[in-house]
């Protein structure tokens, strides 16, 4: 069974500590063969304030695309 992103929803950031946030990332998911219903998986993203912006988005698209690579195996 393979499965699509249909949507992506970012919680607020949360702080860890000094140095780290944390996002919730939630995916709505939906079955390619609609066999079950559509459903949503939250995904948590670690970075560091260090990071530029830029390097933020390429992580967390990255950690997007990880997971959907992960289910669709």
């Amino acid at each position: 069974m393979k499965y699509e992103l249909i949507n992506t929803g970012y919680n607020p950031e949360m702080n860890i500590n000094e140095d780290t946030y944390s996002i919730d990332i939630t995916l709505g998911l939906r079955s390619t063969d609609n066999f079950i219903p559509d459903f949503s998986k939250n995904i948590k993203v670690i970075s560091s304030n260090s990071q530029t912006g830029y390097e933020v988005d390429v992580q967390r698209k990255k950690a997007i695309e990880d997971y959907m690579n992960q289910i669709n195996k």
